[in-house]
Order: C-alpha cells, then structure tokens, then sequence
C-alpha cells in the first residue's frame, strides 16, 4: 500500500472535496481520483460518496480512517529517525577518555547530548594504549588521547599536556628540588604500567632525561588509589599535570625539561562512515574554537 495514496485519502478526508483536496496536493482532480480509485480497489471497498456537498466517507472508509492515520503517522515517525540518524542528530556514541580530559571531556559530551538528545553516549575511562585498540576493532567511536594517533585513525589536538609531581599537601617541596633523590625519602606511588602504559612512558622518559630512578614502594591499577594515597601522604606520584582538578589535600608540582610535554586530541577510526560520528568531531572543533583567546590587533 502507497502512503501517497494514503495521504491522499486523508487529504480528502479532512477536506471533503477532491477539487480542494487536488489544489492541496498539487496534483490534478483527475489524477487524485485515480489515486483514491487505485486505493479502493486494493481494499476492495469504497472509500467515498461524492454529491452535492463534497466528499462524504463511506460506513467502510470511516472504519477505516483510524488505521490509515496510524499507518502514515507511523511511516512519519520512521522517515523522521532516518533522517536524524543519517544527519548524525539519532544513534550512539561510545567514548574514550583518559586522565588528562577527565575535567573537560565530561562536559563537552554535555553540552552535546543538549543540542543531540537522541545520541545515546557511553563514556569509558581508558588508557590511549587501550582507546587506540578499540578504535580500531571497532569498539569505541571516538577517544580522547595521546598524540600522534596510530595509522588508521584520524585527530586533531586539543590540549598540551604536561607531567606532574603529585605531592601531599604537608610536603615541604614548594618546587622540584635541585637533588631529585630527596623526593625518594618519602617513596613514589605508581599506575601499574599495563594500566597506563603511555604515562608511565612518559615517566620513563623523564626519568631517564634526568638521570632519576623513582623509588616505587606502591603500585595500583587504578587512579583514584594513585589520588587517595598521595592524599593520604603515602607518597609522591607521577601524573598529568590536570589531574590537580581531582586532587584534595595534594599539590601538583610542575615538572619541566625533555620529555615532560605531549598533546592530547580527539580520535576516530579514519575508514569509518558514521554520521553520528562526523557530527561530533564537528562539534568539538566548533567548541574549541569558539574557546581560543581572539587575537588583538596592536595600535
């Protein structure tokens, strides 16, 4: 069954006159007629009796009103969702997020979800190393992580991140001393290395520019222990310089020099056509750029 013939019937319906109804659908009286004609003779009964006063419905075209409503209003519905999922405003949205964009990324997929109601998002606290892996199988559609991504995935950056010394808030380090050994006395809590394999690269890195070896004396697979227990004056730890934003009862000392930099940046797999997707990389670079200080012209 057509829906233009349906939509046809119910413009005849609702106005009771095929001239009227023709005028409406842009069609001539003729050609409305056969679509109402070809209707008919798929149900096998008429649907209107034509006199003096227009179109009136027959006792079978009454009955059959309240179906043919349904069934248009259900195809509606439908071509409604396919157009926003095709637009990328309809479907899901799993994402991958690390340390460093835990205190930006939770309100961007916000402000997201006010503009696209009907994208459902998932948010999953990962690693890069394990954002990288379900990129590309598939498994999550975008990340937020280490640069530069891995070859077939596609990024842009988004903030320069930077290592830090987490120390409790007693500490009596206001800066990094000069004998990087001192920070030893107390000991170091670490992230386990396969929870965080790209941090404690970077840990290493530094390390190794500074000629230092960390006297780990705890190891956990888990952040908010790393967080607890520099807190709770355990020890130091290395982190991202952002996760001052999580810390209570800690201080963040900044750590500078060759390996104490990399950039953080939004990811998606490259061969994959997902509206939704296109729809919030779009997004993101909007709102990033809309938060860039505007230059000044001087006088």
């Amino acid at each position: 069954m057509e829906l233009k013939l349906l939509r046809a019937f119910l413009t005849v319906t609702e106005l009771r006159h095929f001239g009227q109804a023709a005028e409406l659908l842009c069609v001539s009286q003729p050609a409305l007629s056969k679509q109402i004609a070809a209707l008919e003779a798929s149900l096998g009964a008429r649907l209107f009796e034509r006199g003096r006063h227009g179109a009136e419905l027959t006792t079978f075209g009454a009955g059959f009103l309240a179906d043919a409503q349904a069934l248009v209003r259900d195809a509606d519905e439908v071509l409604a969702r396919a157009r926003e999922a095709s637009s990328g405003a309809r479907g899901f949205l799993r994402i991958g997020l690390g340390l460093s964009t835990l205190t930006e990324v939770p309100q961007l997929v916000a402000d997201f979800r006010k503009r696209y109601p009907n994208v459902s998002v998932t948010l999953n606290d990962l690693s890069s190393a394990e954002q990288t892996r379900r990129l590309l199988s598939g498994k999550l559609e975008v990340g937020f992580l280490r640069l530069p991504a891995d070859a077939g995935l596609c990024s842009f950056p988004m903030i320069d991140e930077a290592l830090g010394l987490a120390v409790p808030q007693h500490a009596r380090w206001k800066r990094i001393p000069s004998d990087l050994n001192e920070l030893n006395e107390p000991g170091f809590i670490a992230l386990a290395r396969g929870r965080g394999p790209g941090l404690a690269a970077q840990v290493d890195r530094w390390c190794a520019a500074h000629r230092f070896v960390p006297n780990v004396i705890q190891q956990t697979d888990d952040i908010q222990t790393v967080l607890a227990s520099v807190a709770a004056g355990v020890g130091a730890a290395f982190l991202p310089s952002r996760v001052q934003y999580l810390l209570r009862d800690a201080r963040v000392l900044p750590l500078t020099g060759p390996g104490a930099r990399w950039r953080v940046g939004l990811t998606w797999q490259s061969a994959r056509d997902d509206a939704v997707v296109k729809c919030f990389v779009a997004f993101v670079q909007a709102e990033m750029k809309s938060k860039r200080p505007h230059s000044t012209k001087r006088s």
